[in-house]
Order: structure tokens, then C-alpha cells, then sequence
């Protein structure tokens, strides 16, 4: 049964309505897979994951009500999509809910995207695949004037469950590329959006291009117009390669870098310098949870990129 939330008054009646009015809609959703997704891909295509995310599930909010989704803090116009198959059941506009897209998704669940600056050029029973744009992060609604982001749902069976948990992986490089390329096939100036795209997110696309992921030619001016800014993170430090047997100031940086991110054998690990086995494991688990292949604990080019693109 598909749910929606109270942030949209004028949806309690739409809930029922749908499915009397629209077969087609709901042939569209019965095709849908049966088996919910566990391992729901960052909604927000690019600058953030899981790591760059805090639980607000169930916070107190005003007239004693509790926060049903997860608010993820992202730049105004950032694109947001799908992060599964799904069907638009609806689209609109609510005081508190500001520009809206509710969608049906795999194992009979509902997702809702809220806050939004702009809808994608989506309607009522359009079928979306995995990367389909849904909208652009804003403030709308009861968020105007506030921080921009995007408050996502996860309901099922008209109960709200927490996104945060689901949340457990970014779509691979490639496959953004890939769909940021519909996405700029529909924008109005796709000068300007790849120099937006390029101002907030250049390293990704740096990474991009050091995995010889080819980059649409607006993409491309974009890098060479756009100054790159000056990181203080981790990886504007560890330059060099990092491997078994490996000790310095480096190391110390490395192994602080992954006690932070407390994967697996980083619990264990202390921050001395020596490049052990322990650290080689924590390494290796590190990158096997954020994607990167091989994951075999060196500390190497992919790597360095990977932390440049995400960790700023």
C-alpha cells in the first residue's frame, strides 16, 4: 500500500485515490521487484557519502510531532535521483512539504523527496531507473530560508522507518558520469549547469579522470575554467604510496585518517607511524567499503583520489 506523510495534508485523500482512478499506475507498480532494496545508494548524486551524514530520525519537531525522514544537508541545485527502479505516484507542492515527488519503489515501499528548489520534468505514473533525476536540493516549504537540503522518507505500509540505516553506499563514478549526462541532455544552459556542477564537485571529476571515466566535452571546459581551490585535508598531505613495511609522518596520517572512520580492525590500530599488518587491514577494509578495487590495503593513486574526491 503506498503512504504518505503528514508533511503533504492534501495526500491522505490522494492515498486512495490512485488506485481507483489509475490502472495503469498500478500495472506499472506491480511490475516493480517484490524484495524491498537494503542497500539504498546516496540519493544526492554527488559530494556525499554515507560518512557525510547524521541520524535525525524521530527528532522532536514543532506541534509535538517527530521527524519522519532524514534531512541531508547538501548544496542548493544539487540533483537528486533515484536511487532504485520506481514510479512517480505523485509530484506537487505543500506548505510544509515545499516541492515534492513521491514515488512507489521495489518491496512495496514509498519513497518521498521534499524541500526540493526544482522538480525534474517528471509526472504521475512515469517509470524511473536507478539514476533517473527526481529534482534539485532547496529550501522550499517550511524549509524557506534555512539550510538547503533534502528531507527523505522511507515509509512502508504507512509506517515511517529510518532512511539513515539504509543508507549504506554511494553509486559507483562511472555510473554518476553516466547519469549526469541525462541529466545536462535536459538542463536549460548546459554550460552553466557543468560549471556549477564543476564549481561544487571538481574532484570528483578530477577522480573521474584519473580512472579514465570519459567526461562530456561541457564537462571538460568546465575543469579548465573553473579555479580548483586549495584542500587541507588528508590527502593534500599523503602524496606518496603507502605500502606494507612503510613508516614516517604519513603513515601516522593514514592510520589517524582510518581510526576516524572506525572500519572493522581500525578499532585496533594506534597511530605510530609503522605500516603493520593491522593497518594494511583497516586499509583494506576501508576501501572495500566505499568501493575501491582492489581492495588489498595500498595506499596508492585510486586511493589518494578517492579520499581527495570525498573526504573534503
Amino acid at each position: 500500500m503506498i503512504a504518505f506523510s503528514p508533511y503533504v495534508t492534501s495526500a491522505q485523500s490522494y492515498s486512495g485515490e490512485w488506485r481507483v482512478r489509475s490502472s495503469s499506475l498500478r500495472r506499472s507498480i506491480n511490475k516493480l521487484d517484490d524484495d524491498r532494496v537494503k542497500n539504498v545508494p546516496m540519493p544526492i548524486l554527488f559530494g556525499l557519502t554515507p560518512d557525510n551524514i547524521t541520524p535525525n530520525f524521530g527528532d522532536p519537531r514543532s506541534g509535538g510531532r517527530k521527524h519522519e525522514g532524514l534531512d541531508i544537508m547538501a548544496p542548493l541545485g544539487a540533483p537528486v535521483v533515484s536511487p532504485t527502479e520506481a514510479v512517480v505516484i505523485r509530484t506537487g507542492e505543500g506548505d510544509s512539504a515545499g516541492n515534492y515527488v513521491y514515488t512507489a519503489n521495489p518491496g512495496g515501499e514509498t519513497f518521498a523527496y521534499m524541500h526540493l528548489d526544482e522538480i525534474a520534468d517528471i509526472d504521475e505514473g512515469d517509470i524511473l531507473k536507478k539514476g533517473d533525476l527526481i529534482g534539485y536540493v532547496g529550501n522550499t516549504g517550511n524549509a524557506s530560508g534555512g539550510a538547503t537540503h533534502l528531507h527523505f522518507e522511507i515509509q512502508d505500509d504507512h509506517d515511517a522507518t529510518d532512511p539513515y540505516l539504509r543508507i549504506k553506499s554511494i553509486f559507483p563514478l562511472a555510473d554518476k558520469i553516466k547519469y549526469l549526462e541525462t541529466i545536462l541532455d535536459d538542463v536549460k544552459s548546459e554550460k552553466e549547469f557543468a560549471y556549477n556542477m564543476v564549481k561544487l564537485y571538481r574532484s570528483e571529476f578530477v577522480l573521474a579522470q584519473k580512472l579514465n571515466i570519459i567526461l562530456l566535452d561541457s564537462i571538460m571546459d568546465a575543469l579548465s575554467s573553473v579555479p580548483s581551490s586549495v584542500s587541507t585535508n588528508i590527502s593534500s598531505t599523503l602524496k606518496g604510496d603507502l605500502t606494507l613495511g612503510s613508516k614516517g609522518a604519513l603513515v601516522t596520517e593514514l592510520q589517524k585518517f582510518l581510526i576516524n572512520k572506525n572500519i572493522g580492525s581500525a578499532s585496533k590500530m594506534v597511530a605510530d607511524g609503522s605500516f603493520g599488518p593491522i593497518t594494511q587491514k583497516a586499509l583494506a577494509e576501508y576501501q572495500a567499503s566505499v568501493g575501491i578495487k582492489p581492495a588489498v590495503g595500498y595506499y596508492g593513486p585510486i586511493t589518494r583520489a578517492y579520499i581527495l574526491a570525498y573526504s573534503e
